[in-house]
């Protein structure tokens, strides 16, 4: 601690004691309570702050904001509350969520304590402003009536239920969908685990083939490991069928599928638990 001496714009010689250097703060505060101690009375009014000693007045501070700014000579500022700096523009637009200039400036005079910039916007691309504003593009809302095939078989939509809480009577927790883009024909088969997806494919495969004449030219799904896993690949290439897998987080590139398979609050949940299997069936 050490004593300071202020000269004020009117000439004035004030003598502070017990100061602290703090060179992480920014500013010089000035603390009432201590002025306080030494019988200095601090009079607050809406734009200036007045201090006494008896009835002699020491010292007058006058409002800026939501601070009482006490000038001296040299310019020096001694703060009754934390003072503020201005800060890059790319700073304060980062700190105030990405909004353009034209809202600062309506937020300057909207409210007290907005920080302020100490330079102008550039013409610089804001890198989180291009990912904030990235946005999907917009798919069908009715996948069941888009047609993307020209005949059955050509493309084959595939997914896998989540597991449902209760076991169906042959003891399945799971079910795959098989559905043709071109006839919107739906094959479900209930699986006790999901490695039965290859299994189940193969039957489905040969049902819809020896049926229909046609082959099997393409299968869509997700990224799901019982698509993805070796031996699933393995068989695709072999009897020709090209996978066509949708990006991650986007089921909406599988949404016939994704559609038909009842999820959360959906039909086959509305059923009772025990005979899911019996009623899809």
């Amino acid at each position: 601690m050490d004593t300071v001496g202020l000269k004020l714009m009117d000439g004035t010689s004030v003598t502070l004691s017990d100061v602290l250097y703090i060179p992480e703060v920014e500013g010089s505060l000035i603390s009432v309570a201590k002025l306080a101690e030494k019988d200095v009375v601090a009079q607050f009014s809406k734009d200036k702050c007045v201090f006494r000693y008896g009835d002699a007045t020491v010292m007058e501070a006058k409002r800026c904001g939501n601070v009482y700014k006490l000038k001296t000579v040299g310019d020096e500022v001694c703060h009754a509350a934390t003072a503020s700096r201005k800060e890059p523009w790319a700073v304060v637009h980062a700190r105030l969520g990405h909004i353009p200039f034209k809202r600062y400036e309506q937020l300057l005079t909207m409210a007290d304590g907005v920080p302020r910039i100490a330079d102008e916007p550039s013409d610089h691309v804001c890198a989180g402003c291009c990912m904030g504003k990235m946005r999907e593009d917009n798919f069908s809302r009715s996948p069941e009536n888009t047609v993307k095939s020209a005949g059955v078989l050509d493309l084959i939509h595939s997914d896998v239920m989540d597991p449902m809480q209760t076991k169906t009577p042959g003891g399945c927790t799971y079910a795959v969908t098989f559905i043709d883009d071109f006839s919107r024909h739906v094959t479900v088969y209930f699986m006790k685990k999901k490695a039965e997806v290859l299994e189940k494919f193969k039957k489905f495969k040969a049902d819809m083939e020896n049926a229909t004449g046609r082959k099997i030219k393409r299968l869509r799904s997700d990224n799901g490991g019982e698509y993805t896993g070796r031996l699933f690949k393995e068989y695709l290439s072999k009897q020709g069928i090209r996978h066509e897998k949708t990006v991650p987080y986007t089921p909406q590139q599988n949404g016939l599928a994704e559609h038909m398979n009842p999820r959360g609050d959906g039909s086959l949940h509305a059923l009772p638990r025990g005979h899911r299997q019996e009623v899809v069936g």
